[in-house]
């Protein structure tokens, strides 16, 4: 893949510093943004900074159910080769799915920006959940404790990401719910999809 395709450090820092601003509810976020035919492009490429925690993530799966894990060099690359699959179209998907609600909606003029946003906060929230999920593995709180700050963590990502997205929007309440819920429910298709790919 061409360099140019994949966020500079200083991209990233600037995009993630956007992403701050929007979160605490500050709309001049948005111009720390690359919304550029380039910077649209490009905020795909978050894609690979976010990909070592991904993988780290997908090995929770080999504790959750041991059956999982692999034995030897070809399962384990057949087991990352399936997981990062299923990790590039959910980052795909969504442009498409908000592809067709900018269109529903006439809301063509955001199309680029809710892209670009979407894509960078993707980055952010695979480093937040990787905070719950290397908590399992250095401290030996009970399952039933690790499932309560996973789910809290999740929550408060799905709400981040609302406030994110509502921002984008101009402050457009019912749109904002609406690709919020269109957004989890993409995503936890998708992760359901690949847990019983990879449990086979």
């Amino acid at each position: 893949m061409p360099g140019g395709l994949i966020p500079s450090r200083q991209q990233a820092g600037r995009s993630l510093a956007g992403l701050f601003y929007l979160i605490l509810g500050r709309p001049e976020g948005l111009r720390l943004f690359d919304v550029s035919a380039n910077g649209f492009w490009r905020s795909f490429g978050a894609f690979f900074w976010s990909w070592p925690a991904q993988c780290f993530l997908w090995t929770g799966m080999w504790r959750a159910v041991p059956e999982t894990r692999p034995e030897g060099a070809g399962e384990t690359f057949r087991f990352f080769f399936v997981s990062t699959s299923f990790d590039v179209t959910a980052w795909v998907l969504p442009a498409v799915l908000l592809l067709a609600v900018c269109q529903v909606f006439g809301l063509s003029d955001k199309f680029a920006r809710l892209v670009v946003v979407n894509n960078w906060f993707g980055m952010m929230a695979a480093y937040i959940g990787f905070f719950p999920a290397a908590l399992r593995y250095l401290t030996p709180l009970p399952d039933t404790a690790n499932a309560f700050i996973s789910l809290a963590v999740y929550a408060a990502v799905i709400w981040l990401y609302f406030r994110v997205i509502r921002i984008c929007l101009g402050g457009d309440l019912m749109i904002s719910i609406f690709v919020t819920l269109m957004m989890v429910m993409t995503g936890l298709t998708i992760s359901e999809l690949a847990f019983s790919a990879l449990a086979n």
